[in-house]
């Protein structure tokens, strides 16, 4: 439900609670209508629970009825007052006050306001010390949420037992549904925020594995160009060797610029948010991108795409470099040709909504069965002459997207199964 939506219906019943009062306080005295009906105006508006214990007191505070008192939210195992919110000038009152066999106790297990008018009914020391001679009243509330109660002493006045009763307990029902729906409001941010702070570990989770495969993508490289840069001051070098290793070099400077390229692209397109992506362009894309690779290896590419195109939710960056890193992985494992199918297909969600998946299978070298769940870490076992990086990039984005990406050896071939969320 939506949250507005949620405090703008239980803010109306508040209203509404409080009007339906109006009956049951006639005929009551002018000032103590008015406010009842202010102070429902008022807890309408508050928007958690600390602002309801505080408007609530302020308010309480103002009403002619009673001359000191407090608002106390209980809590079971043993009775005692979680939160004591005085009010009125009433002195403090010790933490975790116990209520065992208090007259909060006493309301609570009838379900009614309890306003003793003698002093036969037995009281404890702090009740008697802040009724010093006066009346006390008890008005009890309780949700399936919440249970509370309004402590109070009476003030001096002409206001009929009818009256009093009647405007105390429309008060504690007002105070109880408003610290109800405030406590309902402050769960849901509670949970927002958890939310929030999950995603923000798992980016800084796949920060951080990105940021280790990325030093050991450019450390290969740059450890090339070292010795190329080594041998060529240090040793008198033909004509032949000395262009050698500066095409090497060269090449190997290449492949960090497109590494570095290639994270960037990653970087942009995180910033555009997960959004419905069209599968097949993905992999169309990522396929071009690892084509170079292939070719040069003699790899078959077979499509099997479905009819339709699939639409997965994710962001389209980060999907086509985790195909594109599944293609590599697949060319690494077949450095003498062989086959690559890639097809797709949908899947049942089994109750957590329909899925899309996309296979990446190869007729190169298979996974031995203790290096599977390996296969997926940071300089984990690696396939013919991979790096070692190309699958847990892969499995880092696919994780990010709330899917699964696993192995499994068929006959003949090892196959790569990359299954993420539809787009709905």
């Amino acid at each position: 439900m939506d949250t507005q939506r949620f405090d703008t219906d239980r803010q109306s019943n508040d209203a509404q609670m409080c009007v339906a009062t109006v009956p049951a306080l006639m005929p009551a005295q002018a000032g103590h209508l008015e406010w009842l009906v202010l102070t429902g105006l008022a807890l309408a508006r508050v928007k958690n629970l600390d602002q309801a214990l505080d408007t609530a007191a302020t308010h309480l505070a103002t009403l002619p009825l009673l001359a000191r008192g407090y608002l106390f939210l209980v809590e079971d195992r043993p009775l005692r007052a979680g939160r004591t919110v005085p009010f009125g000038g009433a002195p403090a009152l010790p933490p975790e006050l116990p209520l065992e066999h208090s007259l909060c106790a006493q309301a609570l297990d009838h379900g009614y306001l309890m306003a003793p008018d003698d002093h036969t009914v037995p009281l404890l020391p702090w009740e008697r010390a802040i009724a010093a001679g006066a009346s006390l009243l008890c008005a009890p509330f309780a949700s399936s949420m919440v249970r509370g109660a309004l402590f109070g002493v009476r003030s001096a006045g002409d206001a009929s037992s009818t009256e009093v009763s009647a405007c105390l307990q429309a008060a504690a029902d007002l105070i109880g549904a408003t610290i109800e729906r405030a406590t309902e409001c402050d769960a849901q941010h509670a949970y927002r925020a958890l939310l929030a702070r999950q995603v923000h570990a798992e980016r800084l989770a796949m920060i951080g594995r990105l940021t280790s495969a990325l030093a050991h993508e450019i450390n290969n490289p740059l450890q090339a160009i070292s010795n190329s840069l080594h041998l060529l001051l240090t040793h008198s070098l033909s004509d032949e060797k000395r262009q050698r290793y500066l095409a090497m070099a060269q090449q190997e400077v290449t492949d960090v610029i497109a590494t570095v390229r290639h994270m960037l692209d990653l970087h942009r397109s995180s910033e555009q948010g997960m959004r419905p992506v069209p599968l097949r362009s993905v992999l169309e894309q990522a396929l071009a991108q690892a084509a170079p690779v292939l070719r040069q290896r003699g790899i078959e590419v077979c499509r099997e795409f479905v009819d339709d195109d699939l639409l997965v939710a994710g962001i389209a960056g980060h999907l086509r470099h985790a195909c594109y890193n599944l293609a590599l992985n697949a060319a690494h494992a077949m450095p003498d040709g062989g086959r690559l199918t890639v097809r797709t297909y949908r899947q049942p969600g089994n109750g957590f909504g329909p899925r899309v998946v996309v296979e990446f299978a190869d007729t190169g070298m298979p996974v031995a069965a203790d290096e599977a769940p390996l296969l997926f870490e940071p300089y984990g076992p690696t396939r013919g002459d991979s790096s070692g990086v190309e699958l847990p990039l892969s499995y880092s984005i696919v994780d990010q997207h709330h899917g699964e990406l696993v192995v499994r050896n068929d006959a003949g071939e090892t196959v790569f199964l990359m299954i993420l969320p539809a787009a709905v």
